[in-house]
């Protein structure tokens, strides 16, 4: 956690009137614990803390850090107080537990030698394996004088920089031939191809050929293959994660890659030909002039009612029933939802009867976008059916909420300079607000990102995370597998693949509100500053007019 203990103390303000009665009388849930963050952080008493505590699904350091400013229990209280202790604090420490729990790979980075071996020496294995404090300070790790199995501990448990400043040499391959083998190998391919500044190190694993792995390996090893120009294994490893794959994105995407390296038109044709609905399938149709048409826009919904999916609760009954039900016997429940406001409910329960065959890109909430152009209308369209699959309903595991995904820190900044403003969390799973703030948010990414694979990275990510990755200058240049080899390869996960996403249903939207647009040109200008990003652009600027 950044903040400190006396800081989470301060943020025990009273925000919204969530009661106990109200905790108490809800089934254990994430939408449970959203209610008692929220009541943690309210004028309350220990004991009424307490009882609301220990009704958390699964407890987190959010949820620690916030009871221990409540509670008089002194071990939650320590451990909260020992778990915030940063680099600095670590050799004054006394007690050897408080040091356990405070010693993180990050916190040591900052440590001298000596005394990351007193403090291994202190704590032997007492409490848990320190010897990587020891592995810290060796210098040549995965070599023929390092312990494998320790440097690769090491590299996984350590962050990005750490990895970079140390692990960022060449291996030679008889030793990478032991790594192949060894537990955890398919979590360095991954980190090592999708952290820029591991150079050296991605091209020793290019020479990774043959082997078992799992298909998102495969692909890595592919994609790393193929960025130091190693054709044959990066064939090989498409080949073998297309086999492996485990959804029919994983399959295309390696289509497309074997089609990239081969230029086979078999390939093309067959990965127009997938049923699948992602930016792999439509660059694919477009090249080919094939129209996608395996989708829904509206249902022949009865009645002006309806069930509209907004409370978070009887969503989430609604749809573990969903997920328990076979899909041949969805449409049972589908016939219980009827009525205009069940639009959203009926197209996300007819999409699971049909999934993968046909897609729903329906428009509910039209009524809360009249302002904006058609390709704003799109854009928020995209983000919404990545976002909640448009049910408003829903809560995140980091508390986003409602059908735009909003965290609770945006929802507070926005309100503050909105019109229309919240009376409580739950305004949130109202449409009207959620599209009306989520409208006022991405006015500060459409000022700064044109291009709508940057904008949903930041959108996801935040516009600091996709500022930093373009100004990397590791990404989105010039070359022959650009732009397609960066967005495989954007180190954070999450946003790397809403990305992808979002991108498809944005162009999905723009056809269907008649704004059709090229796919191929979307590419095109992420390798183009001036038409993609200020941020590259203005740097361009500066550069060429110094003064």
């Amino acid at each position: 956690m950044k903040f400190s203990f006396s800081l989470a103390a301060l943020l025990c303000a009273n925000l919204w009137g969530v009661t106990l009665d109200e905790i108490n009388s809800k089934p254990a849930s994430r939408e449970k614990n959203f209610l008692i963050w929220q009541y943690l952080r309210q004028d309350i008493n220990t004991t009424q803390a307490s009882e609301a505590f220990y009704q958390v699904e699964y407890v987190n350091e959010r949820f620690l850090f916030d009871y221990a400013c409540k509670t008089d229990e002194p071990e939650i209280r320590y451990t909260a107080e020992c778990l915030q202790k940063v680099s600095t604090d670590l050799m004054n420490i006394v007690e050897d537990d408080c040091l356990y729990l405070a010693l993180t790979p990050i916190k040591a980075q900052h440590l001298e030698s000596y005394q990351r071996e007193l403090i291994a020496t202190r704590l032997g294995d007492r409490f848990g394996d320190v010897q990587w404090l020891r592995t810290m300070n060796h210098n040549n790790h995965f070599s023929a004088f390092s312990d494998l199995s320790s440097s690769l501990k090491l590299f996984l448990i350590s962050g990005m920089q750490y990895r970079a400043d140390h692990f960022n040499l060449p291996i030679d391959n008889d030793i990478l031939a032991q790594l192949t083998v060894a537990k955890g190998f398919d979590q360095l391919v991954y980190l090592s191809a999708t952290e820029h500044k591991l150079t050296k190190l991605q091209e020793s694993l290019s020479n990774v050929s043959g082997g078992v792995y799992s298909g998102q390996t495969h692909f890595y090893l592919g994609i790393n293959a193929l960025k130091f120009n190693r054709v044959d294994n990066a064939l090989f490893h498409f080949q073998e994660a297309k086999r492996k794959a485990l959804s029919p994105m994983e399959r295309d995407k390696n289509s497309f890659w074997l089609y990239r390296i081969t230029q086979d038109e078999t390939a093309l044709k067959e990965l127009s030909e997938s049923l699948d609905i992602n930016m792999y399938t439509l660059w694919a149709k477009e090249k080919l002039g094939i129209e996608t048409q395996n989708y829904f826009t509206t249902l022949p919904t009865q009645g002006k009612e309806g069930f509209k999916g907004d409370n978070p609760f009887e969503w989430n009954a609604l749809h573990q029933e969903l997920v328990v039900t076979p899909p041949e016997k969805l449409y049972e429940i589908v016939e219980r939802y009827d009525g205009e406001d069940s639009l959203a409910v009926q197209a996300y329960m007819i999409e699971r009867v049909y999934q993968p065959y046909i897609h729903n890109f329906t428009m509910p909430y039209d009524q809360y976008m009249s302002t904006l152009t058609l390709d704003q209308k799109a854009m928020l369209y995209a983000l919404m059916r990545q976002e909640t699959r448009l049910i408003p309903g829903l809560i995140s595991r980091s508390f986003a909420l409602g059908l735009m995904q909003i965290m609770p820190f945006n929802v507070d900044s926005i309100s503050k300079i909105h019109p229309l403003k919240i009376k409580s969390y739950d305004d949130m799973f109202n449409p009207e607000f959620s599209i009306a703030y989520s409208i006022e948010h991405m006015k500060h990414i459409e000022a700064t990102l044109f291009n709508p694979v940057l904008a949903a990275y930041a959108y996801n990510g935040g516009i600091g995370f996709t500022k930093r990755l373009l100004l990397s200058g590791a990404y989105f240049n010039a070359g022959e597998y650009e732009p397609f080899m960066s967005m495989e390869l954007v180190g954070n996960a999450e946003s790397r693949e809403y990305g992808k996403k979002v991108l498809a249903n944005y162009v999905m939207y723009k056809k269907i509100l008649g704004e059709s647009v090229s796919i191929a040109t979307i590419f095109d200008t992420l390798t183009q500053p001036s038409q993609s990003d200020y941020f590259r652009a203005e740097a361009i600027k500066k550069s060429l007019n110094p003064n």
